[in-house]
């Protein structure tokens, strides 16, 4: 687990489960016709920032060796910034 104390994850806990309706929020309103790919990259994020959070805090990483926990955060930021990369391609390649 942490190091830190059940206040400071309680708060982490309820910052994860804001994070997940915004989600949950934001993919009803991708169904909207605007900016798609705004969306995908917004709901990437997300789901980044959530990652971060679990690593840091709930690994108890915070205070752990620097390149574990840079790998573990470069994990997640990989498969967003190879996740973008696609849908970017596949719009450029629908409007072209």
């Amino acid at each position: 687990m942490s190091d830190l104390g059940p206040r400071q994850l309680k708060k982490t806990w309820g910052i994860l489960v804001a994070m997940v309706v915004a989600g949950m929020l934001l993919s009803r309103w991708v169904q909207e016709p605007a900016a798609p790919i705004v969306f995908a990259v917004l709901l990437l994020l997300l789901a980044v920032l959530k990652a971060r959070l679990v690593v840091l805090d709930f690994l108890g990483l915070r205070s752990g060796p620097p390149a574990l926990r840079m790998s573990l955060l470069a994990w997640p930021a990989f498969f967003a910034l190879a996740a973008a990369a696609k849908a970017l391609i596949s719009a450029v390649s629908l409007a072209g």
